[in-house]
């Protein structure tokens, strides 16, 4: 028991001096690199990086963070490792949402709340078909998930080809998933959907706890299980409306953190949730670094790169027979 306390601590302390690490280097480096030093001395120096690189760092932070602890709330409730905004379609749904308003060149306001919206319908359906199946819901619901993100891929393409080429460069673009330039507003609202879901999730973690072990056996233990699970469902939705109208679609970070997390400190949640933030938080920020520094001046955005290193975590954990539900 002590030993396993000191692999958690350890764990936490890595994390958290790697993800503060990530974080300075993020303010520092960009298609430019600019000297702490420099900020004593130089105005434009200040500019660059307090006022858009730590803002962006920041933002990141919450992106990654708020996917990762998306990700674990979700494999906990269906009990499947696989799930997540992505594999369950709601991001897809949001994207879709998100894209009819870009191509209508809507306010900012408005496409945060059309992806909001998708992710709620996604959501709605995925409750819907949850209800119907009851128990045996997990693997048909990814099922469902996979064929719902093909349909709203297919009504992109088909907005995308009938869209003019500015709207098809920017939708294109948008799609990639990257990390914006933000603002004192953005970030307080990030921080606000962010803290709040995280609160909640840190106040009800032996709830998911007792869910892990079933339904039937969380109910018995004084589980409220419908209120649990159309809150949890709801505030996740608006997490995800809001970074997918942000920031596009970032894919994997859902799916391979909360794995990996659980892998390290075992299923309960009132360590799962921070640990997963953090390792989320760290891919993100590394990610978006390594966008602005590959071919500057020009940005690869950051979700080109966290597919290209959650793609074969993801195949890796698949190939070892990572079953930590069953």
């Amino acid at each position: 028991m002590i030993r396993s306390e000191r692999r958690t601590f350890i764990w936490f302390v890595v994390s958290a001096f790697a993800l503060l690490l990530s974080c300075l280097l993020g303010a520092l480096y960009g298609a430019t690199r600019v000297p702490l030093s420099d900020l004593l001395t130089s105005s434009d120096a200040r500019l660059v990086i307090l006022e858009l690189r730590v803002p962006r760092v920041i933002f990141a932070v919450l992106v990654g963070g708020a996917l990762a602890c998306v990700g674990a709330v979700y494999q906990t409730i269906f009990r499947n490792p696989l799930a997540s905004p992505f594999t369950l379609g709601v991001s897809s749904g949001a994207a879709l949402g998100a894209s009819l308003s870009l191509m209508a060149s809507c306010a900012p306001l408005g496409v945060a709340a059309s992806a909001m919206l998708g992710a709620l319908v996604s959501i709605t359906l995925i409750m819907t078909i949850s209800r119907r199946l009851g128990e045996a819901a997990g693997d048909s619901l990814l099922l469902v998930g996979v064929v719902f993100s093909f349909l709203c891929s297919s009504v992109l393409t088909m907005l995308q080809y009938i869209s003019d080429y500015s709207q098809l460069f920017r939708v294109t673009r948008w799609m990639m998933g990257g990390i914006p330039a933000v603002n004192l507003v953005d970030l307080g609202v990030g921080v606000v959907l962010v803290g709040g879901f995280l609160v909640y999730v840190m106040t009800r973690h032996r709830d998911f706890d007792l869910v892990l072990f079933g339904d039937d056996v969380a109910a018995v233990k004084g589980v409220a299980l419908s209120p649990l699970y159309y809150t949890t469902f709801i505030l996740s939705s608006l997490i995800v409306g809001w970074v997918v109208a942000q920031c596009g679609v970032i894919g994997f970070v859902g799916i391979v953190v909360p794995a990996c997390a659980r892998l390290v400190v075992g299923l309960r949640h009132r360590l799962v949730v921070p640990l997963a933030f953090m390792l989320g938080a760290l891919l993100v920020v590394l990610c978006d670094l390594l966008g602005r520094v590959v071919r500057p001046p020009f940005e690869v955005p950051a979700g080109v790169f966290t597919s290209i290193v959650g793609g074969p975590v993801f195949i890796l954990l698949v190939v070892l027979g990572y079953r930590r539900f069953r």
